[in-house]
């Protein structure tokens, strides 16, 4: 299997279901325009669902490690029977924000 499909990167995506049931499945991720990603899968998943991306081969300076992505949209099962699945990448909450939110909220209710 090519690494490279012309816009896309071959990836491995794995996460639970609509049925909750855990899948792993091959597919190609296809990057877009500010910094959209978009990939077909058989399997259904809902929006808002959680699923891990990792790359096959590595790619611009990046490791293979899985990355944590939300379904942002889902759109209707093609003639392939695989449904569009446009994602985002999650971002982890630095220590340094959580320590001041906290700090915050024992301050004001402290009061």
């Amino acid at each position: 299997m090519d690494f490279l499909h012309g816009s896309g990167y071959s990836v491995e995506v794995s996460g639970w279901d609509e049925q909750d049931d855990f899948f792993v499945e091959r597919t190609v991720l296809d990057l877009g325009l500010c910094d959209e990603k978009e990939v077909s899968l058989r399997y259904p998943l809902r929006e808002g669902a959680v699923v891990f991306v990792r790359a096959l081969q590595p790619f611009e300076d990046s490791d293979r490690c899985p990355v944590a992505c939300r379904v942002t949209h889902v759109s209707d099962e093609g003639t392939e029977g695989k449904a569009r699945i446009q994602l985002e990448q999650l971002r982890p909450r630095t220590v340094f924000q959580d320590s001041n939110r906290h700090a915050e909220h024992k301050r004001v209710h402290a009061d």
